[in-house]
């Protein structure tokens, strides 16, 4: 048995054991925009992951994070619990499509785009906002997309926001955040070391 939800935004939530593919419409946006749009950056290390139902009998992924720096914003918490809509609890699964859910074990920076206000998945941009965090070919910390793409570079594009266009939608990575995919002539200096990314995080959050 499947039941199905569509969201005002056109995100496709599924009820199910087994389901077809089908892909959300989330808006592209700048890396700026990530960066402006976020109430908390953090560079992190997810601890736990738990899925259960809520009072509505909906079910939602706890994530608990161990905060190893923050880059933006405050939380004076060594630990921050992020709920994402979906998961699956005994034979049953809520799927929400092109939701990413963070891995036990894993490291990497997360822009949260609000502390309190409940969301389908609570990082802006969804996997905009994800980064991790892995070991480059020369032992130092390096930084892939949530879908495990070496980021070469990170920057602000001097255009008008992308969310201007509503008929641009989110290929998994923000616009400015140079990939290897999509620029292999970069491949082979590996992904960017994570304090170059902080670096570059930080100065965007300085700008006006």
């Amino acid at each position: 048995m499947k039941r199905l939800w569509q969201f005002p935004t056109g995100i496709l939530v599924v009820w199910l054991a087994i389901l077809p593919a089908r892909a959300s419409t989330v808006l592209e946006m700048s890396f700026q925009e990530v960066v402006d749009h976020a109430e908390l950056v953090f560079e992190g290390r997810v601890r736990a992951v738990d899925a259960r139902r809520d009072a509505e009998g909906m079910i939602h992924t706890w994530v608990e994070f161990d905060v190893l720096e923050v880059l933006k914003g405050e939380h004076p918490s060594s630990a921050l619990t992020l709920r994402f809509l979906g998961g699956t609890v005994g034979t049953q699964r809520l799927e929400v499509t092109d939701l990413q859910l963070p891995q036990v074990g894993e490291t990497g920076f997360y822009f949260v785009e609000s502390l309190t206000r409940p969301q389908v998945n609570p990082l802006v941009g969804w996997s905009q906002g994800h980064f991790l965090i892995e070991p480059r070919a020369d032992g130092q910390p390096g930084v892939l997309s949530a879908h495990h793409e070496p980021v070469l570079a990170v920057s602000a594009p001097e255009q008008a926001p992308v969310t201007a266009s509503l008929n641009t939608f989110s290929k998994g990575v923000a616009k400015g955040v140079i990939v290897q995919e999509s620029f292999n002539a970069m491949a082979a200096s590996g992904p960017m070391h994570a304090d170059d990314f902080k670096r570059s995080v930080r100065a965007l959050v300085q700008q006006p």
